[in-house]
């Protein structure tokens, strides 16, 4: 590695990110140092909660219990590293390496530079002065054997970041092709999020829980005792022993099974830290805990050579990368085709016709369709919309989050209480629905900024600005609304509710979804942000936007709560025998549909305003 060009290219990257500060101006630069200090602040208290935890209670534990302070701290580190990972699959290079390849310049120093900046992330800054604070702690506590801390927490943080970027590499590699970059997307995401409810699953089922049937029994024979009591069948003093000594058995009977539990879990952790490298950093504080150094060693030396070599395959597939050996081979040259003699040219055509019919009644059909109740411009945009919102590998990754909250909450539900009052239930539809609308945030909220370049087709058209926001909501509204549905009708499912409660939760979410729409397209024209393709993640985005975006979701259940008024008018007046929500919901909802398209006429005349300034930003290149 040559040094003065390692030096260059850290100039370099320091150039290019103070360009891109002063090009997001002062106020995106007060934002970041706010949000910098804020991190900051908030590592040095980690810093100094894990450091006392550490002296104070950690000096005279079991050996056992620090290996699962270690693994607690690991489980949440890796947790938000994950959600890092699925953020931003591929790989982002801080500086192309496609630029330097005709130089003669060491790329090994822009590889170990462009990996260097990847290490710059909030997870780390988060997690290292906490790991840093129970290291500082337990050496302070127990003695020299924890100076073997250090080296496995930095050993620990090598190995995972270099095996992200090896993974963040291969993917760039597969995503070469754009049509297996799609399926990758959504098959790794998936993966992740069901890896991160099993801890979830695991905490619903709880196959290790028996605690409370002994809770149960104890209550009963309480009760017993006090009926016995009550029936004069015993006297006080009796009552107070026996009711002494079942406390005292129930106490030794948790002692018992709280120690075979803990037996069980310790003898588990062992062997699942030792089968998995992210737990040989619990391994190696076991070990020097225990008074082992020797294993502490082997666990750095393990992690720094997993490191190590995933670090060199990832450097030996960005070279093959850049040198386009992953895209050698792919175009191979098309026979020239024969010549159509001109007496076959109708009968050729007539064949081509017949034989796409099929496919032009799957493709194109469904963009000749016309909406009923709409206008023709209308109608247009919210069948391409449709169409395009189907095809996109981020819509397939949206569509995947009501199944897993489906999951999540439908295994809490099913292991809850039954005896839910009429009233409450459907209050819990309208919060299900409320739910998936949340998953819809980013494509409501930002509706221009996934059309990127092709946002030009609707600022150059001369289709009505109000058409175009009503349309984008109608291209969402079959997915939004056939979640919200089957999400109601899994409730109805685990706690019926009346039928005009159930027929008035349909105008309720109908009333709800105009709302969030009416919010989402204020929040598209007045902060949209670039999507890079086949992601959600915004690119080159500034502190505005996002903070308007967070002020959004904390404003989402204020702007739709109006709809759940009818429920909250029934109850008011007691209203049981009668379908005071369903009228008032239907009401509601209509009335809803006339403000909708009231305000929306405004909205369009905003559009129309900022159109230029919007499409300056969709259509930006990421860089």
């Amino acid at each position: 590695m040559n040094w003065e060009h390692l030096r260059a290219f850290f100039w370099l990257h320091w150039r290019l990110r103070v360009n891109q500060l002063k090009r997001g101006g002062i106020g995106n630069i007060v934002v970041l140092a706010l949000l910098a200090a804020g991190a900051v602040i908030l590592a040095g208290l980690l810093f100094v909660i894990f450091f006392l935890i550490a002296f104070h209670e950690l000096g005279d534990a079991a050996p056992a219990i620090i290996m699962f302070v270690w693994d607690g701290l690991i489980l949440g580190f890796l947790m938000f590293w994950m959600i890092g990972i699925v953020t931003d699959l591929q790989r982002a290079e801080a500086i192309s390496l496609e630029k330097f390849l005709h130089l003669p310049v060491s790329i090994a120093g822009a590889f170990l530079l462009n990996y260097l900046s990847s290490l710059l992330s909030f997870t780390l800054i988060l997690f290292v002065p906490a790991m840093a604070g129970l290291s500082l702690g337990l050496l302070l506590a127990r003695g020299p054997t924890m100076l073997l801390l250090a080296p496995l927490v930095v050993a620990f943080l090598f190995m995972v970041t270099a095996v992200t970027y090896q993974f963040r590499g291969w993917l760039a590699s597969l995503m070469v092709n754009k049509r297996r970059r799609r399926t990758i997307i959504v098959v790794v995401t998936m993966v992740f999020i069901l890896v991160f409810q099993l801890p979830n699953l695991l905490n619903v089922f709880r196959p290790w829980d028996g605690q409370r049937e002994q809770v149960t029994q104890l209550s009963k024979d309480y009760a017993e005792l006090d009926r016995a009591l009550k029936d004069k069948e015993i006297t006080r003093e009796e009552h107070q022993k026996k009711r002494k000594e079942l406390s005292e058995g129930y106490k030794t009977k948790n002692e018992q099974r709280s120690r075979v539990l803990f037996e069980n879990a310790e003898w588990t952790a062992r062997i699942v830290n030792l089968a998995l490298p992210p737990g040989w950093l619990a391994s190696g504080a076991l070990g020097a805990a225990e008074g082992k150094g020797y294993f502490a060693l082997l666990a750095v030396f393990g992690m720094g050579l997993v490191g190590a070599a995933s670090l060199r395959r990832a450097y030996r597939t960005t070279l093959r990368l850049y040198t386009g050996q992953f895209t050698a081979g792919q175009s191979r040259p098309h026979a020239p085709r024969a010549a159509t003699p001109p007496d076959t040219v109708g009968q050729s055509a007539g064949i081509t016709e017949a034989s796409a019919g099929p496919r032009s009644a799957v493709y194109g059909g469904l963009v000749e369709k016309q909406l009923p109740w709409v206008s023709e411009h209308v109608s247009a945009i919210a069948v391409a919309g449709m169409r395009s919102l189907t095809r996109a590998p981020e819509v397939k990754m949206l569509l995947l989050t009501p199944v897993f909250l489906l999951v999540i909450f439908g295994a809490t539900f099913l292991r809850g209480s039954s005896d839910m009052h009429l009233m409450v239930r459907p209050l819990v539809a309208a919060g299900v629905v409320a739910m998936i609308l949340f998953t819809f945030i980013q494509l409501v909220g930002n509706q221009f900024g996934f059309d990127r370049s092709g946002f030009r087709v609707f600022v150059l058209g001369p289709a009505p600005r109000r058409a175009i926001l009503i349309g984008k909501n109608l291209a969402i509204a079959p997915l939004a609304l056939i979640m919200s549905a089957l999400m109601v009708v899994f409730c109805q499912i685990v706690y019926p509710m009346r039928l005009d409660h159930l027929a008035s939760v349909l105008p309720m979410m109908v009333s709800m979804y105009l709302l969030f729409c009416l919010m989402g397209n204020c929040l598209s024209i007045l902060a949209p942000m670039p999507i890079a393709a086949g992601t959600l993640k915004p690119s080159n985005s500034k502190m505005l936007p996002i903070l308007l975006n967070f002020a959004f979701l904390l404003a989402m259940p204020i702007a739709l709560s109006p709809a759940l008024l009818p429920l909250g008018l029934e109850a008011w007046f007691e209203a049981q025998t009668l379908p005071v929500c369903l009228v008032l919901s239907v009401a509601e909802c209509a009335g809803l549909v006339f403000l909708y398209r009231w305000i929306v006429g405004w909205q369009g005349v905003w559009l129309q305003a900022r159109e230029q300034h919007i499409l300056e930003i969709v259509a930006a290149k990421a860089e």
